[in-house]
């Protein structure tokens, strides 16, 4: 490969050029593999990465094909969170021995002149607690991430962090703990820029010396819980995208919020309570944290009435053959029930139609390419335009003669029914009915005391509740959407 490279590299126009090319090659990508047992014990594999450029009127060369590698080896950081606390002894042994050094630390370096204040001193402590609790979590999470906090004095508490007791002094305390002689964290200072646009926040994470203490005290994800009154909003409204991206609202208060958020807090009310056990690691060693089970319903748009699936659930980013494996509901295995052609479905009860009957992606002349014709169809039902190819990842589906017109030709005869809503940009609408369906399964079945995981068009159920959560999903699928629903079951296999 390096002669390959060393080829590449000659071949280009200037100095600058084979310059950017010899950083790349000395790059390396880091797959952390975390153990079962301890944080400490990872593995690390390196691969040389190198990319050719493509000079202006020049002839380019062909990517190696390490991009997606590198995005995916990236630590995907994420925002303090300021609710967590210790859920054990154990935990609260860590967070009290932090504290004490702490203080030994103010004494020597900054002695007060005079004591804290019973409140204040209440506050300090709340303040460490909840740094360490959210280090802690992180690290087991991701070591190598990051959490983004806030360390600018004209942003407090609640605006700044997320929770009241987040004062000033979360800024000396986080400054403390990333001293030499202490040594808790790892800081990473956002440059001070006075950016009308808004800019880039201060990181930390957990210190090779916190994470040793972890080790000795044992802490794990079950060590670690969360303050309910500091969960948050479990209503979000999100603008349109722009460049991929799209800003969090304020919501519009009225009857539709009140009772979205007070569905949202009986389901997450029930989560809590829920007997939800899972293998501790997957696969690939990496932990799984079973407390992350607070969910919120995120619209899109800038309307109540437009996404509204939910999100924040471990169990959600489980693949499905490991969570039919690895979960345990009330003590048992379970099944997982899936709608089956969701989105047509809701098509046709959106225009006051009747399906066909049989599978709905079963097309007159398309036969054998069921999958691509699923993938193709709700690309037609989401989009505001036509197509000009087949979607991304859809080709192997397909022969390779056929055009994305002969394909879309045979699926808008055999739905003419539906053709209105081909290329109307349907799609968001389609998510907020089936959120609905969702929503009211969920309900139903809290009535009926049966635990239920909520992954969009599908509910993880414990096996022996499968018949009854199968018959709630299809009354519930006819009351909202006006048509039958089609539930495919999927069970653990021994």
């Amino acid at each position: 490969m390096w002669g390959a490279l060393g080829l590449i590299t000659g071949a280009l126009p200037s100095t600058r050029h084979r310059a950017f090319v010899n950083h790349f090659q000395s790059q390396v990508i880091t797959a952390t593999v975390r153990s079962r047992s301890r944080l400490s014990a990872r593995r690390a594999y390196s691969y040389p990465c190198w990319a050719a450029l493509l000079p202006r009127g020049g002839r380019g060369v062909e990517f190696c094909g390490m991009t997606e590698a590198l995005e995916d080896s990236k630590p995907k950081d994420s925002r303090f969170n300021p609710s967590r606390l210790p859920a054990t002894s154990k935990a609260q042994s860590l967070v009290d021995e932090v504290r004490k050094q702490l203080m030994a630390y103010e004494s020597k370096f900054h002695p007060r002149v005079r004591r804290r204040r019973a409140a204040d001193q209440s506050n300090f402590d709340r303040i460490v607690t909840a740094i360490v609790c959210d280090l802690a979590h992180g690290a087991l999470t991701n070591p190598d991430a990051w959490r983004h906090i806030s360390l600018s004095k004209r942003r407090l508490g609640s605006d700044a962090v997320g929770a009241p007791f987040m004062t000033e002094a979360r800024i000396t305390i986080i400054e403390w703990m990333s001293k030499p002689e202490m040594d808790w964290l790892e800081l990473n200072k956002a440059a001070q820029l006075r950016n009308p646009f808004g800019g880039q926040q201060s990181t930390i994470r957990a210190s090779g010396r916190l994470r040793r203490y972890m080790d000795e005290f044992d802490i794990r994800f079950a060590d670690l819980t969360r303050d309910p009154t500091l969960m948050g909003e479990p209503i979000v409204l999100k603008g349109r995208k722009v460049r991929g991206k799209a800003k969090s609202l304020e919501l519009p208060a009225g009857k539709s919020l009140d009772t979205c958020r007070a569905e949202m807090e009986r389901i997450n009310t029930a989560l809590a309570q829920a007997d939800i056990v899972c293998d501790d690691v997957d696969n690939q060693g990496n932990e799984r944290d079973v407390g992350e089970r607070w969910l919120r319903r995120i619209f899109n748009d800038g309307r109540l009435d437009q996404g509204g699936r939910l999100y924040g659930g471990f169990w959600q980013a489980m693949s499905a053959e490991d969570r039919l494996r690895d979960l345990r509901l009330s003590g048992e295995p379970v099944a997982s029930l899936d709608f089956g052609q969701c989105g047509v479905r809701i098509a046709y009860g959106r225009v006051g139609a009747q399906p066909p009957p049989g599978d709905l992606y079963a097309i007159p002349g398309l036969e054998g390419y069921r999958e691509g014709v699923k993938a193709v169809l709700n690309a037609q039902l989401s989009k505001t335009k036509g197509m000009t190819r087949k979607p991304v990842g859809t080709a192997r589906h397909f022969s390779k003669h056929l055009t994305i017109r002969e394909i879309e030709e045979p699926i808008l005869r055999h739905h003419q029914s539906i053709r209105e809503l081909f290329y109307s940009g349907f799609g968001l609408t389609m998510q907020f009915i089936e959120s609905r369906v969702l929503i009211h399964s969920l309900l139903r079945l809290i009535d009926h005391q049966v635990v239920a995981l909520p992954v969009h068009d599908c509910l993880v159920v414990p096996q022996s509740s499968a018949e009854v959560a199968e018959q709630v999903m299809l009354d519930s699928f006819l009351l909202i959407v006006g048509v039958p629903g089609v539930v495919d079951r999927g069970v653990a296999i021994a």
